[in-house]
């Protein structure tokens, strides 16, 4: 009998978590950059084996992502472990980072990111390619909030709180969180192992998802971190967006929520309005205080839509609220990227509204519609076209048959016969074939016939 044991097995690969063993290093235009060639970034296909490359990749987002989090604490944040009072590391719990002074802030920018990333992280196209790492990440984020003022009678900086909308699977063997990449990645027995398995030891209390993750900060770590009279802010980043307008959603109408929070600003999202169920949220918070900006081939900050949607343009506006370009043309998680420093300044036009008035956006009036090219059908004629199409290939496909059972003669041999009889198409007549004892019966009779003549 055949049997094989673990260590027949081939090892799963092992990469170190160092830039400088992983073969990269950080240039003086903020990239990373190959070791061996610096023309050269990251490699992500380093073996045939994609397991060797999820490997890699692993080691190497961990090592960027320590490099995040130390220029992150030396912009003033720390970190702090959820469920809120956790001292224990080695049970399930997930960090986020907020600001040290964050109880003495009168405006707190809460930053909801998108739940495929690690914290900290926009986009990792961007932090390992061309950009850098501060772009990449919320270091640009933070960096650019630090610049402001929480009003116009207090001129400290905002207080932030950077959510781990990603890192939500417990790891006990690495005591930390991991994203549902990262998850696939981690250390397996082998590397022909079916992959990690996710179970009950894998969930944190009361952040099992990027749901419940939500709905923990807005209830426990706000109320506990931050000051009652602090007014807060919002910034959610592809379904961060979408889960947080889902959340306040919900809110009910003597909810306390109503009062503290200054603005939402959408980026990336495609939460569609026609599924909001909150008639105040809709009519009166997303209109007034809230603004999306969307994928869009169109510059940064213009604006495709009003609060009713735009039907002139492919890209989505039916989302309540002024749409904008982002300046980014696919990618939800390169929103923020490109357009962070218009986000922030509105945040900061917000934040600067007198004491005693309430901000409201300003009335849009959009003329704005796609390009239309000369060469350019337009999908309505696309649609014509490909259906005259389809017809005269049905068409063409009948006859072909039709000639093939010998039911209807090809076009060619009919233009013969149409010109021999005159002009006149014959009529085509169809006449049931008759059945072997039929047909013999027939010819029986014709032979009767015959001899009585």
């Amino acid at each position: 009998m055949f049997r094989r044991k673990w260590v027949g097995l081939p090892a799963d690969p092992h990469f170190p978590v160092d830039l400088k063993e992983l073969g990269y290093f950080i240039n003086e235009i903020d990239e990373i950059r190959a070791i061996d060639n610096p023309d050269n970034y990251f490699k992500f296909f380093l073996n045939r084996n994609p397991r060797w490359n999820e490997r890699q990749r692993y080691a190497m987002n961990q090592a960027l992502q320590h490099v995040i989090w130390e220029r992150l604490k030396k912009l003033g944040l720390k970190k702090e472990l959820l469920p809120t009072g956790t001292t224990d590391t080695t049970k399930p719990h997930v960090p986020i980072y907020v600001s040290r002074d964050l109880i003495s802030k009168s405006r707190v920018v809460v930053i909801f990111g998108e739940s495929s990333q690690d914290l900290g992280i926009l986009a990792h196209r961007v932090v390992g390619g061309p950009g850098g790492v501060n772009k990449g990440s919320m270091v640009s984020i933070v960096s650019g909030l630090q610049q402001q003022s929480c009003s116009l009678t207090d001129m400290s900086s905002p207080g932030i709180i950077l959510a781990n909308m990603g890192e939500l699977l417990w790891w006990p063997e690495g005591n930390r969180t991991l994203s549902r990449t990262a998850f696939d990645a981690m250390p397996m027995r082998s590397a022909v192992e079916n992959g990690n398995l996710i179970s009950g030891e894998n969930e944190i209390p009361g952040n099992k998802d990027p749901k419940e993750h939500i709905h923990y900060i807005f209830n426990t770590v706000i109320p506990h971190l931050v000051t009652e009279n602090a007014r807060i802010d919002i910034i959610g980043v592809g379904d961060g967006a979408d889960l947080v307008e889902q959340y306040l959603d919900k809110l009910t109408l003597n909810d306390e929520w109503k009062k503290r929070i200054n603005c939402l600003a959408l980026v990336g999202g495609m939460q569609a309005v026609w599924e909001l169920q909150n008639e105040w949220f809709v009519e009166k918070f997303l209109r007034n205080k809230a603004r999306a900006y969307a994928t869009s081939l169109e510059p940064a900050g213009m604006v495709i839509s009003g609060p009713d949607g735009n039907p002139k343009t492919t890209t989505f506006t039916q989302q309540g609220c002024p749409v904008f370009s982002s300046g980014e043309n696919n990618y939800a998680e390169m929103t923020l990227v490109s357009a962070g420093d218009i986000v922030l300044d509105w945040l900061q036009e917000v934040a600067l509204t007198p004491e005693g008035e309430e901000y409201e956006n300003p009335k849009y009036h959009v003329d704005f519609s796609d390009p239309v090219f000369e060469d350019d059908p337009g999908w309505g004629q696309w649609q014509d076209d490909k259906q005259d199409g389809e017809k005269v290939e049905a068409d063409s496909r009948d006859a072909k048959v039709q000639a093939k059972n010998g039911l209807e003669k090809p076009d060619d041999v009919k233009s013969k016969d149409k010109a021999k009889a005159g002009g006149e198409e014959p009529q085509l007549v169809l006449v049931e074939r008759p059945n072997g004892d039929q047909g013999k019966s027939d010819d029986t009779n014709g032979e009767e016939n015959k001899d009585e003549n």
